[in-house]
């Protein structure tokens, strides 16, 4: 009885990494922006050449809805940050297709380190 139990939640926990599309291939699960600040985590830093700053959803009209900064010294994987970001992205584009925006242009902010910690005016 351990055993197809262990089994169950086995399977079922692998289940739930991806969904299945109507014709049986895997689909990734759309990134959120809760995602991202989950990897990012608290942005520590001893020096604000730690802190990187990086463009975050698209505009129907072109350009980043806006930035997130991160610590290069407390990132603990930046190639998962840098993944989620793409997939985050390149969903926004998708959605700025047919979606409408203010067109306001967003430059690009330059982190700022206050109290150890990274963050963006």
């Amino acid at each position: 009885m351990k055993i197809v139990l262990t089994l169950l939640v086995g399977l079922l926990s692998m289940g739930c990494s991806s969904a299945q599309s109507a014709n049986g291939t895997e689909v990734d699960e759309p990134v959120t922006m809760a995602d991202i600040k989950a990897l990012i985590g608290t942005p520590k830093a001893q020096t604000v050449e730690s802190c990187k700053v990086l463009p975050v959803g698209k505009k129907a009209c072109g350009g980043p809805e806006g930035y997130v900064v991160y610590s290069s010294e407390t990132i603990t994987n930046e190639q998962a940050l840098l993944d989620a970001i793409y997939k985050y992205n390149e969903k926004a584009k998708e959605d700025a297709k047919t979606g409408i925006s203010n067109c306001q242009f967003i430059p690009e902010p330059k982190p700022q380190l206050k109290d150890g910690v990274c963050w963006i005016p």
